[in-house]
């Protein structure tokens, strides 16, 4: 991209992007997060978050986050499960070493000494399993972004990053493959904030994230195959008629609640004594995993053949539209992943019907697990 068509395509950008009112929405929203940040991570007041207020963070972190809306922005969908995001929050909030070496990235301005404490942090965090130090530096850029959003980019992916570099032709470091995270995170948002600014284009950190990934600009420098593309909001087809099935509202309830219940407590599961969930570049990819056919709840592996596994949850649908859901996502991954081996279903219910049991005398690789939810009462007696 030479530098004369960049600067064209930014002021046809403005002349439809209100950067004042996006800068003033994101100066409230980073104040959101400082106020959840100081309060509720760093006051020791508090034993354990509230799942309210980490979510209400997370629809400003994460795209794919519960409670986004129309009158709010996120910073990109970053595609953390809400399990994850909730249990690495607690995490941070618990371990001394992890909220206060975030907190000095936070407020470092030399970048040599931020880039070095993202390297700690990196370090201290190895191993442990809470989605917060990938290699795609997807989780820290998405902090840093909210933290403070006009001066760090909202491009999160450090993947993204490195083409973006290479088309608009900037040479300066980092060097993706010799470099450390943090020189990375830190080097690549100097480098393109720099090149913005010697085009003359002083603007924020955000309105340039959006200005790159906009419709006629991303093909530039990310051209995608068809098949790469994901419908942000797939669109369901209409089914033909059936006879009417009556789901129980209670069962639709928990059933929405269960796909975290699971991924949060994984490994006490009888699922997670059988089958692993699955990390890209250290970050949880297991929960809402896309498709070009739409989202899958869970993807996961056996652990002795590391056979793909599709399981979905019921959530109200028809039987039909479960069954035929979950053999569409195991076709899927037959073709573009699997090399034509093939995968395994699971389908999760409250209750089972006469639909799944004979649509499931047909489907050797499919099972079904029933849920139960025990519910006790105990007198209290003072």
């Amino acid at each position: 991209m030479e530098k004369n068509q960049v600067k064209q395509l930014f002021t046809a950008f403005l002349s439809h992007y209100d950067a004042d009112t996006k800068d003033a929405l994101w100066a409230k929203q980073s104040q959101q997060f400082r106020e959840f940040w100081n309060t509720n991570i760093l006051s020791r007041q508090q034993a354990e978050l509230d799942n309210t207020d980490v979510d209400r963070v997370v629809r400003i972190l994460d795209k794919h986050g519960k409670g986004n809306t129309k009158d709010s922005e996120s910073i990109a969908r970053v595609m953390i499960p809400q399990g994850a995001w909730r249990r690495m929050f607690n995490d941070i909030k618990t371990t001394k070493e992890l909220s206060g070496t975030l907190n000095s990235i936070f407020l470092e301005q030399d970048l040599a000494k931020k880039a070095a404490l993202i390297n700690t942090l990196y370090e201290i965090n190895a191993d442990r399993r809470n989605s917060l130090t990938g290699q795609s530096g997807n989780a820290i850029n998405s902090l840093l972004a909210a933290f403070d959003p006009a001066t760090n980019l909202s491009i999160i992916s450090l993947k993204d990053r490195r083409l973006i570099y290479d088309a608009l032709g900037i040479v300066l470091r980092p060097g993706f493959d010799s470099d450390a995270i943090g020189e990375n995170v830190v080097l690549s948002n100097k480098g393109i904030m720099d090149y913005f600014a010697g085009l003359g284009l002083r603007v924020s950190a955000r309105t340039i994230s959006v200005f790159l990934y906009a419709p006629e600009v991303k093909p530039l420098w990310k051209p995608e195959k068809p098949d790469d593309e994901l419908e942000p909001f797939p669109v369901p087809v209409p089914a033909a008629p059936v006879e009417q099935e009556v789901a129980d509202p209670s069962l639709f309830y928990m059933e929405s609640q269960l796909e975290d219940f699971l991924i949060e407590n994984w490994d006490k599961t009888e699922l997670g004594q059988k089958y692993s969930l699955i990390q890209e570049d250290g970050e949880l990819v297991s929960q809402q995993f896309r498709t070009t056919i739409g989202t899958i709840d869970i993807l996961a592996r056996e652990k002795g053949s590391g056979q793909y596994v599709v399981i979905e949850l019921k959530k109200g649908q028809t039987s039909d539209d479960t069954v035929g859901q979950l053999t569409r996502y195991m076709g899927w991954l037959e073709e573009h992943k699997t090399a034509g081996q093939p995968t395994k279903g699971i389908i999760i219910a409250g209750q089972y019907d006469q639909r799944l049991n004979y649509a499931l005398r047909k489907l050797k690789d499919v099972e079904v697990y029933l849920y139960q939810v025990d519910f006790k009462l105990r007198e209290f007696r003072g």
